[in-house]
């Protein structure tokens, strides 16, 4: 599964948001990711990075609106790899 710089960035958005909102607790649990049949068929590995890329760009929505580094980082730090 690949996915574009393009959709990497709507989901960090998105996954931001639902954090913001309290709506989400993993981006896993994106509505538009789950939906999509190839994240459907997608290995474990796969989706473990693909999960950490959104991460990272929520990290990075979220700081740049201003939020905690502190809080930020303890509610993405378990979904991004090497942290």
């Amino acid at each position: 599964m690949r996915l574009t710089k393009k959709e990497i960035e709507l989901l960090g958005r998105q996954y931001a948001e639902g954090l913001y909102w309290h709506r989400l607790e993993s981006p896993a649990e994106l509505p538009s990711l789950v939906a999509r049949k190839d994240w459907q068929q997608a290995g474990k590995y796969e989706r473990r990075a693909i999960i950490s890329d959104i991460a990272r760009k929520a990290e990075e929505e979220l700081l740049k609106a201003g939020h905690s580094r502190g809080l930020v980082q303890k509610l993405v730090s378990n979904y991004i790899l090497g942290l």
